[in-house]
């Protein structure tokens, strides 16, 4: 963690001893007091004999969450607590980065992270408790703890990325923490940051900060045989009273052959709706929409039907990891959900396998 962090953001320890304490009865997981990180055994401790992959990467996962928070968190931290998702969604962010890279799997770790975010972030987004990343007011502090605050807010700190560029982000990082070091900052001053060190207008993106709930991005497409013009045209909907700044990775890939025609392309949803066209096309294309889920979002077609056949498409052609194992998965959900309405299913099935 200490090397990725240097060679990623250049961002070396500043002390000569980092201390580790393993607690067995330590409730809070992990803590990231500074030169000494405490830690649940769980947490930090692994037996070769029982211990799983899958555990070994958690270790490793909380262990650089926490030492991450030495300059994200730490050395530049919070003015006050309804900034919390300004260290802990950038540190999520980070860790996640870190895990994807270290193991040589970057699409199978977003996978396992946007699992997480559909599984307990959206539903908590849905309910009663749905908050922004940055609440107005709270009860008690550790309602604030939440997987909107920390997995919402990873991915709000994604989308920093996708639209400035992994170069672009790091600029911005850059310029963050020699404005900051030292200093108790805001959501705001990491958004001016990102938005000075790339020379970009930010502040329509700022209304992540304040709108709870899961967008909904709506998508139509049609093809113009005779002009090679594909046109795409999205819609969005959510809690906001005026529009988000989506970013909204494209790529597409000819009907015929299954190859990638037009490599990812981030588009910039900033409108309620807007149409992009793609020219110079040599024939039919799929579009592979929302690639590496670069929004946190819920994607419909607009027909409001399941289009099985790209689905099966995309889940044997698409280049991009998470859209194609995202494929397989909504695949093989209508199957089931055939299944259980005791509808005609064979053909469906025959996708699949």
């Amino acid at each position: 963690a200490m090397k990725w962090d240097e060679d990623t953001f250049g961002l070396e320890y500043d002390l000569d001893i980092f201390n580790v304490l393993a607690v067995d009865s330590f409730n809070m997981g992990a803590m990231e007091n500074k030169s000494l990180n405490v830690f649940n055994t769980s947490c930090v401790l692994a037996d070769p004999k029982t211990t799983t992959d899958a555990t070994y990467q958690r270790v490793e996962g909380i262990i650089g969450h926490e030492y991450f928070h030495n300059w994200t968190g730490n050395r530049v931290t919070c003015r006050d607590w309804f900034q919390l998702t300004l260290k802990e969604g950038l540190t999520v962010f980070r860790d996640q980065q870190f895990s994807g890279q270290v193991n040589d799997s970057v699409a199978v770790q977003r996978i396992k992270n946007v699992l997480v975010v559909r599984g307990s972030q959206f539903r908590e987004d849905a309910g009663p408790m749905s908050h922004p990343i940055r609440p107005d007011s709270y009860i008690a502090m550790d309602n604030f703890y939440t997987a909107t605050v920390y997995r919402k807010g990873a991915e709000i700190i994604r989308m920093y990325d996708t639209i400035l560029t992994s170069e672009g982000f790091r600029k911005g990082m850059d310029l963050y923490f020699k404005r900051h070091d030292g200093s108790a900052v805001t959501c705001d001053d990491f958004l001016a940051a990102m938005a000075d060190a790339n020379g970009v207008d930010l502040n329509q993106f700022s209304r992540w900060y304040s709108t709870s709930g899961t967008p909904t991005v709506t998508y139509a497409s049609e093809y113009d045989d005779k002009k090679g013009v594909f046109k795409l045209a999205l819609t969005q909907s959510s809690r906001s009273e005026d529009p988000l700044f989506i970013p909204v990775s494209v790529g597409l890939l000819d009907k015929e052959s299954g190859k990638e025609v037009v490599p990812t392309k981030t588009l910039y949803l900033k409108e309620s709706t807007q149409t992009f066209e793609f020219a110079n096309l040599q024939g039919q294309v799929i579009p592979s929409i929302i690639r590496n889920f670069s929004a946190p979002v819920k994607l419909v077609p607009a027909s409001g039907d399941v289009n099985e056949a790209d689905l099966a498409f995309l889940a044997s052609h698409d280049t991009d990891g998470f859209n194609r194992w995202d494929s397989a998965q909504r695949l093989y959900t209508a199957v089931i959900l055939k299944i259980l309405g005791k509808e005609p299913f064979q053909e469906s099935l025959d996708r699949v396998v």
